[in-house]
């Protein structure tokens, strides 16, 4: 079902939360005090950053669908890490993590794009230069992302979690849609990526 994965670069903090984690750590220090407000603050920035080095490929990957640009790209990415962030404190565990991130990354991915009311259609060399070149096919994923990109915004999102391996269920979860609205859906947009391969090789 997938091939090589593509690497992308390390995620780098949003200036937001570089800021608010540097005033965790300098209000634990001037305290000199382990007390649960402070040492519970610098735990979660801890738990954060672990998660995000788990799932950078995941919030990329997600990212890189939704962009046209490579400054789009960034800008969906950094917003999506704040929102992760925000929603930690909520997030009980009741789906995976990959789950819960895929959630949160769509809606975030989604909302930006609303709220900036713009798609500029760039020239996306430079948004492919983003994987690195380490034998993978670069050629078959930039035409798997032009395939991917004529999808509806929810359907992007189903086939990513598809292509990633994710059961029917977790897909569900992600998405609040039942299992056999998620098969059905799926095979709908594999046959609408099948169709736009075909039209690519007529041209």
């Amino acid at each position: 079902m997938t091939s090589s994965t593509p690497i992308f670069p390390p995620s780098t903090l949003p200036l937001e939360l570089r800021i608010r984690f540097l005033w965790n750590r300098m209000v634990r220090f001037a305290t000199l005090s382990e007390d649960v407000d402070s040492g519970s603050a610098y735990e979660a920035e801890r738990e954060f950053k672990k998660l995000i080095d788990i799932e950078n490929a995941t919030i990329s990957r997600i990212c890189f669908s939704y962009s046209n640009s490579i400054d789009e790209f960034e800008d969906l990415r950094q917003n999506a890490l704040i929102n992760i962030w925000r929603g930690m404190q909520g997030f009980r565990g009741g789906a995976s993590a990959k789950t819960w991130i895929y959630r949160v990354t769509v809606n975030s991915c989604l909302s930006t794009i609303r709220r900036q009311s713009r798609h500029k259609h760039e020239s996306l060399d430079s948004l492919y230069g983003l994987i690195a070149d380490d034998g993978c096919d670069k050629e078959a994923i930039e035409q798997l992302h032009r395939a991917i990109n004529t999808l509806a915004p929810e359907d992007k999102a189903v086939i990513m979690m598809w292509l990633d391996e994710m059961s029917y269920d977790e897909i569900g979860a992600a998405m609040g849609l039942n299992r056999n609205t998620i098969a059905t859906r799926i095979r709908r947009v594999k046959e609408k990526i099948a169709t736009e391969y075909k039209r690519e090789e007529l041209i």
